[in-house]
């Protein structure tokens, strides 16, 4: 995810804000940041799990018949659901980390340990600076 930004910010890939984002939410919003990665977990991360990975696997895993299929259509349908954020990133991003936490929930079968993951991730993206790509404008850094 560092280096990744870091392309972001040298303009290697040519999308984002046109500003620093290697951990510039931390650095200019220290107050908003930790309330995005005390409450993230809570009002977003948790929901999504919900819905995306213990819904989704109890209620359509038989139809899928194995692993595989099912993993990745939570990992579509967790993805497909970032669109309306209207950039480039969100979509692939949240598709490869859903595929990831997919991947963790047909493993253990625990919903604490893929809501665990997905904390971690994604407040390592907020902080990061990858967060950017998934504000909606209501919070600005």
């Amino acid at each position: 995810m560092i280096l990744f930004t870091l392309a972001i910010d040298r303009g290697l890939i040519p999308i984002g804000p046109g500003r620093d984002l290697l951990f510039g939410f931390p650095s200019r919003a220290p107050q908003t940041w930790l309330i995005v990665m005390l409450f993230y977990p809570l009002l977003s991360v948790y929901p999504q799990e919900i819905l995306f990975r213990t819904f989704l696997f109890h209620r359509y895993e038989r139809a899928f018949g194995s692993p595989l299929p099912i993993i990745i259509f939570s990992a579509l349908a967790f993805g497909w659901m970032h669109i309306f954020f209207g950039n480039p990133i969100a979509v692939p991003l949240t598709i490869a980390s859903g595929a990831l936490h997919a991947w963790t929930y047909a493993r253990t079968r625990s919903t604490a340990a893929a809501v665990f993951e997905h904390a971690l991730y994604g407040n390592a993206a907020f902080t990061i600076g990858l967060g950017w790509f998934f504000f909606t404008g209501s919070i600005q850094s």
